[in-house]
């Protein structure tokens, strides 16, 4: 078993280093082709190296690629490109040499999905069984505090429904005093219409006495409108002169108005010739960015292809782990019964050999 592990360890150990490697690879793919732009820069960092032998590769490369170009050849069907690639590849520690050359947002992109890949790898790869009883363990706990909160809610839902048949009752009580209640309203609302009765008859004798009073109110009101009228006449006559000065200054302040409204016609008129050039600008826009949300779309497309792959994969290895677990798990149980059972049968054939001996000297002394 501990050879087992061991074995388990050093394949994890190795497809952690695989991992690596890739990612590795994958900055010396991106790097390549921006170094090929500038073999002359790539001779002077590389002269006096360990990496010297890439100089070489390039110079080769640079040689044969207007023949490439001519024949429109792809340049991994060239066998000095591949030897190139291969190179860079086995040594990916190249890249440390070339730090001015930056990644652009695409392919920078790609390498912290990569680098993620990789962490997701290596997060799969370092779990344990351990781990996973640990969280069977954490689970269960879970399962019973569960439990434990539905036989409360049950004692709850019991509770609720004897307050509630008490509420009942107390409704009901309530019922009977309020038929109470009504009764009372009845005796006293009679006893309060023969008191609006009483009260009624008191206010038509007031009613009688107040109209004789207006009419002597009214003839007093007459006397007074009159005076009112003439007062009305000589106010309608000065307010003829007012109104013949504010018609003047309305005229004044009307053409006044029409200016102000050629004046707000003129801006009005260019601001809606600038407000069609924005949206001119804006429609341009809006097609810059249909079409870099295409470009967006496809590239989350194969992102998403490799992730499901990356976790299928994963998934089948864990698996394999599983069932390797149980196998031995199941071997050792097996071995531990044998050696029980064996054990058994050793003490069943000495204790049958012992009183065998025993039957014999019984049996010579009797002789």
């Amino acid at each position: 078993m501990c050879c087992q592990a061991n074995g388990m360890r050093s394949i994890q150990a190795w497809q952690e280093m695989a991992a690596l490697d890739s990612v590795d690879c994958v900055k010396s793919a991106l790097l390549l082709p921006k170094l090929l732009r500038k073999p002359s820069s790539v001779a002077k960092v590389l002269h006096g190296t360990e990496y010297q032998p890439a100089i070489r590769l390039v110079e080769d490369y640079i040689r044969r690629r207007d023949i490439i170009v001519k024949e429109q050849r792809h340049p991994l069907m060239d066998h000095g490109m591949i030897k190139l690639i291969d190179y860079f590849q086995c040594h990916p520690d190249i890249c440390t040499l070339f730090p001015d050359y930056h990644m652009t947002p695409e392919d920078r992109r790609l390498l912290i999905a990569f680098e993620q890949l990789f962490g997701i790898s290596k997060h799969h790869l370092q779990r344990s069984a351990k781990k996973e009883i640990s969280n069977e363990h954490a689970l269960h706990k879970i399962y019973q505090e569960n439990e434990h909160i539905k036989d409360t809610i049950k004692h709850l839902k019991a509770y609720f429904e004897s307050q509630k048949l008490k509420l009942r009752w107390k409704m009901a009580a309530k019922g009977a005093y309020l038929q109470k209640c009504e009764l009372k309203l009845e005796e006293r609302k009679m006893k309060n219409v023969l008191r609006m009765q009483n009260e009624s008859e008191a206010c038509q004798r007031q009613i009688h006495e107040n109209q004789k009073n207006s009419l002597e109110k009214q003839k007093l009101l007459e006397i007074e409108l009159e005076k009112l009228r003439v007062e009305y006449e000589n106010q309608t006559k000065s307010n003829m002169l007012v109104e013949k000065s504010a018609r003047a200054e309305r005229n004044k302040l009307q053409i006044q108005l029409e200016a102000a409204i050629k004046k707000y016609d003129r801006v009005i008129g260019e601001k809606m010739i600038e407000h069609l050039d924005l949206e001119n600008e804006l429609v341009e826009k809006k097609k810059l960015l249909d079409a870099f949300i295409l470009t967006y779309k496809e590239e989350e497309k194969v992102y998403n292809n490799i992730v499901i792959k990356r976790e299928q994969e994963d998934e089948r290895k864990r698996q394999q782990a599983i069932m390797l677990y149980r196998m031995n798990r199941a071997a050792r149980k097996i071995q531990n019964y044998w050696r029980a059972w064996r054990k058994s049968m050793l003490k069943r054939r000495r204790y049958q050999s012992a009183r065998y001996s025993k039957l014999l000297r019984t049996h010579k002394k009797k002789k």
